[in-house]
C-alpha cells in the first residue's frame, strides 16, 4: 500500500508543477499583450501631441533676438519674480513670459482631446514613460487645484 501512495503523491506534486508553469506562461502572455497595447497607444498619443499648437511656440525667436537690453532686464526681473511666486521657471511663448502652470494648461487640454480620439481614459495606467506621470493626466490632483 505504500508503493501505491507515493506515485499518486508525485502525479499530484507533478500535476500541480505542471499547472503552475501554464498559469505563468498564460500571465506571461497576457502581461505582453497589455504591453505592447500600452506602447502602442504611447506611441499614437506621441504622435498626436506633436501636432499641438504649443509646440510652435517653442520655435520663436529667443528673447535676446527680439529685446532691447532694457526690456531684457524687465523680463529677468519678472522671471524672478515669477520663479519666486510659483517655484517654476515662466516659459517665454514669443513676446512675453507666460506662467508655467498656464503654459501647460494648453498642452493638458491638446493632450485631453489625443485621449479622447485614441480612447484613453486613464492616461496614467495606459500610456509608459514620461507621458503615464500626473502632469500629463487633465484628471490629475495638479490641474485640479489650479481651476
Amino acid at each position: 500500500m505504500d508503493n501505491t501512495r507515493e506515485p499518486a503523491g508525485h502525479l499530484s506534486a507533478i500535476i500541480a508543477i505542471g499547472l503552475l508553469l501554464i498559469g505563468l506562461v498564460v500571465f506571461g502572455v497576457v502581461q505582453q499583450k497589455a504591453s505592447s497595447h500600452q506602447a502602442e497607444l504611447t506611441k499614437g498619443f506621441e504622435a498626436c501631441m506633436e501636432s499641438a499648437p504649443f509646440k510652435q511656440a517653442l520655435k520663436v525667436p529667443r528673447p535676446e533676438a527680439v529685446l532691447t537690453n532694457e526690456q531684457l532686464q524687465a523680463n529677468f526681473d519678472a522671471f524672478d519674480q515669477m520663479l519666486k511666486e510659483t517655484g517654476l521657471p515662466p516659459i517665454w511663448n514669443g513676446k512675453t513670459l507666460v506662467p508655467w502652470k498656464e503654459f501647460h494648461k494648453s498642452s493638458i487640454e491638446f493632450a485631453s482631446q489625443c485621449h479622447g480620439q485614441l480612447g484613453i481614459d486613464q492616461p496614467q495606467r495606459q500610456l509608459k514613460g514620461t507621458y503615464a506621470k500626473p502632469v500629463w493626466d487633465p484628471n490629475s490632483s495638479i490641474w485640479r487645484q489650479t481651476d
